[in-house]
């Protein structure tokens, strides 16, 4: 008998040692888009450019899909330069995650007006739903065959974990 009480005690120690639940799993997200230009206010003296863009957009997330808004600040010379702001994505399920971005512009040939490559760090600010005090980081890359204002192709590539 001592030993069946025994097992049983030991039984629960290994039951009990276990976590209620799993740690939330690193989800490694792509998401490709075309973000459309819905305002700006640029200005222009000489070669230098600078002024905001606020920027939408839809991609796939998984299975469900997401909007993208990008708010950002640009200060280009030769249509190159410094751009950041930031990015809202919302997922279908309402669940959203805020980053910032600090990133670069580089037009080739050199001038305004013409083909248009960005590169940029993401940084997470906050989070709704499952993402809300997440961790994530990540970095973007795009272009625009045409003039600041144009469309822009997009790909945002995150790490994100969500809250546990």
């Amino acid at each position: 008998m001592k030993k069946l009480i025994a097992a049983v005690f030991a039984a629960f120690a290994i039951l009990g040692a276990t976590p209620a639940h799993a740690a939330p799993a690193v989800q490694e997200v792509v998401l490709v888009t075309t973000l459309t230009s819905t305002g700006t206010n640029l200005t222009t003296i000489g070669n230098v450019t600078y002024g905001w863009n606020d920027l939408k957009g839809v991609s796939n997330w998984g299975t469900t899909t997401a909007t993208i808004r990008f708010q950002g600040d640009v200060g280009y010379k030769n249509g190159s330069g410094p751009f950041n702001g930031y990015f809202t994505i919302t997922r279908a399920d309402g669940a959203q995650l805020a980053f910032h971005i600090d990133g670069q512009a580089l037009a080739y040939p050199v001038a305004s007006g013409t083909k248009t490559n960005f590169r940029g760090v993401m940084s997470y600010l906050q989070g709704s739903g499952a993402y809300s005090n997440a961790q994530a980081t990540g970095v973007m890359v795009g272009s625009r065959d045409a003039a600041l204002g144009s469309p822009v192709r997009m790909t945002l590539r995150f790490t994100v974990v969500p809250r546990s």
